[in-house]
């Protein structure tokens, strides 16, 4: 292999690792909306939007913002390990909670399970969000 062939095989497989890196980066970020309620009511639009700094604790830091109505009316900021997010959250009533969100089929399955809880660790509530 000559020299400048393996320069230009090199410079290819380092971008190709950079590509990827930003491809999973970009996984998470975007609009989800939730089920609802059994009868059609209450879907929820959750917005993921990542910060661009580094970290020393965790993979990346979110900002989270939901909206609908009622319950769904929250924002948040959280830390991803391993594309588990952990947030803290205010609800619209000024509640202070956690979120736990987590990825079933990892970041590319576009699927997202929230479950939210009180202060005193009893789970608030449980939603599943889709990739719009």
């Amino acid at each position: 292999m000559n020299k400048s062939r393996l320069i230009s095989v090199t410079l290819l497989a380092s971008a190709l690792a950079y590509a990827q890196t930003g491809f999973g980066e970009s996984l998470v970020d975007g609009k989800y909306l939730s089920e609802g309620a059994e009868n059609g009511t209450g879907k929820c639009t959750l917005s993921i939007v990542s910060f661009d700094k580094p970290h020393k604790y965790g993979d990346e830091t979110f900002e989270l913002e939901s909206s609908g109505e009622g319950a769904c009316e929250w924002s948040a900021i959280g830390v991803s390990k391993n594309f588990v997010i952990t947030a803290g959250l205010v609800t619209s009533g000024g509640m202070p909670a956690f979120a736990k969100l987590s990825f079933p089929f990892g970041p590319a399955g576009r699927k997202i399970e929230l479950v939210s809880f009180d202060v005193d660790g009893s789970i608030r509530n449980k939603e599943v969000f889709s990739k719009i």
